[in-house]
């Protein structure tokens, strides 16, 4: 805003132009160090002028701020499972850019959300990156876990969704 009084929170993916300037404490350091006889004390800091100002903002471009806000599942559904004994498939859409995650776990292993942090969503490693928008994406889960066991230092096996 414009008027002095009030600021407005940058925007997120906005780009922006850097004005910096900066000024010394000659004027404290001027008169608070001993003088010479043909001491004149300073009225003013030393500045940056407008034209370094300037510089400064071109060699530094325009910086656009990170997007703050995580995507959202614009579709999100599960093909008819009874299509596959095998198999879940899940077709998503995003509101932007990003990658899904699932993780599939049994009716009757005991587990709830509460028991499903999002790092247990992770580990599963079904995932699948979505980047054209409009068109869906999908995630082909065959195992509880998308793991090799050869690959993991883990003891437990890859157990096929039964």
């Amino acid at each position: 805003e414009k008027d002095q009084f009030g600021s407005a929170a940058l925007q997120h993916e906005y780009g922006y132009k850097i004005f910096c300037f900066a000024e010394d404490d000659w004027v404290i350091e001027a008169t608070s160090s001993s003088h010479s006889p043909n001491f004149v004390a300073p009225t003013k800091p030393n500045k940056n002028t407008l034209a370094q100002v300037l510089l400064l903002r071109d060699s530094i471009g325009t910086q656009t701020t990170l997007d703050d806000s995580p995507p959202s599942f614009t579709l999100l559904q599960i093909q008819d499972p009874t299509a596959y004994n095998t198999r879940i498939v899940v077709t998503f859409k995003l509101n932007e850019v990003g990658t899904a995650y699932c993780r599939v776990s049994r009716s009757d292993s005991g587990e709830d959300a509460a028991d499903m942090p999002i790092n247990r969503i992770l580990t599963a490693s079904w995932s699948q990156n979505y980047s054209a928008l409009g068109s869906s994406a999908t995630i082909d889960i065959t195992n509880l876990e998308n793991l090799d066991p050869a690959k993991t230092a883990r003891d437990d096996e890859v157990a096929p969704i039964a």
